[in-house]
């Protein structure tokens, strides 16, 4: 036993047996050998790092001149110059760049819309400012796209582009819905509605019955002079002698679905409004509208080859037929008012002789029958108006509101569902005073 690895190992080296003692030394050297080859290593590694590292060096550059001396002299004579002068001195100034090199993005604006005379009122108005001096003197750009409140029969709400859409069928002037006196107060109303708009909107008025008539063919600014004459233009339609309406200069669309006639013709006032870009629209009437879908081209040719073929069979008989002068009952009229004229007198029912074609063979065929739009194909209709004006331009759908005066229940239900579908609010009105 090596005596002095005692101290160093402890007193329990001593107990250990001879093999034990050589395995425990060898652990020793071989973990010091390890060690040593480590340290080794890893300061070579430091060595060569410091060899081959880049040192940053930093260099400072020579100073620029920011002004010649001869520039600060006169600045210095200037300066004592101002201050023994009586005028202010000068302050220094704000440089903005020039209007040409900025780009400004672009607005579509159509200058056909600037139709106003009035003369600006400089007053706070919301909006957005589209900035296009149109060469009036203040330019569209002074005001911007004003927004407008407005409140329709009770349905309040905000617009910048409101088109009011009012039924002026002989049925709105009928006696169970208070007369002519009744319809003038729904018409004080409309002229209300129309005289408070602001004048940094644009509106139009939509007249319908069995056509639909437009004031203008597009909006205009609801200046003072405009708003006026859109009430003179309204005060003309179911006043005496011009009850109803029979034509308009609304025509049906191409954008949306095929109509060859009907009654009530709320397709086309919509048309006209959504083709002119409004952005509200307000409507008022007291039924359903009955749009013709007109007939089915497969069935119009089907009845017309039958036809054909039966008057080719009972060519003989049709030829024979004669024309003789029967009396026919012919019914009164009751005095009521019919579409596009003024109120007749009531007559009674009398015998009337005409002439009437007599052996005429039976079994000709008969026309195939009108069909009328559903709920779902005006909602189609609009949609496919919705999508070809305003989804392609990138612009949010027409907000409708809708007032269903003295309706029955399916009408009311009828303009409703436009209401809902186009985010707007529904009210029925059973009178006003």
């Amino acid at each position: 036993m090596r005596r002095d690895l005692v101290p160093l190992l402890g007193a329990g080296y001593a107990r250990l047996s001879a093999r034990q003692r050589r395995v425990l030394l060898t652990m020793l050297a071989v973990s010091a050998a390890l060690h040593l080859v480590g340290l080794a290593v890893f300061g070579g590694w430091i060595i060569m790092r410091q060899h081959t590292e880049e040192q940053t060096v930093f260099v400072t550059p020579p100073p620029v001149k920011t002004y010649q001396p001869r520039q600060l002299e006169h600045r210095v004579k200037v300066q004592k110059t101002q201050r023994s002068s009586s005028r202010p001195a000068m302050m220094p100034r704000l440089v903005a760049a020039k209007t040409g090199s900025i780009n400004l993005p672009q607005v579509a604006l159509d200058p056909k819309v600037i139709t106003t005379s009035f003369q600006p009122q400089f007053k706070a108005v919301s909006g957005v400012g589209l900035g296009v001096g149109l060469g009036t003197g203040y330019g569209v750009g002074g005001f911007g796209q004003g927004v407008t409140d407005f409140n329709f029969f009770g349905i309040r709400g905000r617009g910048d582009k409101v088109a009011v859409l009012v039924d002026v069928s002989v049925s709105m002037v009928e006696d169970e819905r208070g007369g002519p006196a009744g319809y003038l107060r729904v018409r004080q109303r409309i002229s209300e509605v129309i005289g408070k708009l602001d004048e940094a909107a644009m509106f139009n008025v939509i007249v319908f019955a069995d056509a639909a008539e437009a004031w203008k063919t597009e909006m205009v600014i609801a200046s003072a002079d405009h708003k006026n004459a859109a009430m003179s233009w309204f005060r003309r339609y179911n006043a005496e002698g011009n009850y109803g309406l029979t034509s308009g200069n609304v025509q049906a669309a191409d954008l949306g679905l095929p109509a060859v006639g009907g009654t009530t013709r709320l397709d086309l006032a919509l048309t006209a409004a959504f083709q002119y870009g409004a952005d509200t629209i307000l409507i008022i009437s007291d039924g359903e509208p009955r749009v013709e879908k007109g007939l089915d081209p497969a069935r119009q040719k089907a009845y017309e080859e039958d036809l054909a073929e039966w008057q080719k069979k009972h060519a003989d008989d049709l030829a024979n037929a004669e024309s003789v002068e029967q009396k026919v009952w012919v019914d009164g009229f009751d005095g009521k008012l019919r579409e596009g004229g003024p109120r007749g007198p009531a007559t009674k029912g009398h015998w009337e002789a005409r002439r009437v074609r007599v052996g005429v063979p039976r079994g000709q065929p008969v026309a195939p029958e009108t069909a009328y739009w559903s709920l779902e194909d005006f909602l189609e209709h609009l949609r496919r108006l919705n999508e070809a004006v305003y989804a392609k331009s990138g612009k949010k759908s027409p907000v409708v509101h809708c007032i269903g005066y003295q309706i029955e229940s399916k009408g009311g239900d009828f303009l409703r569902k436009i209401a809902h579908t186009y985010k707007g609010k529904y009210r029925r009105v059973a009178s006003l005073r």
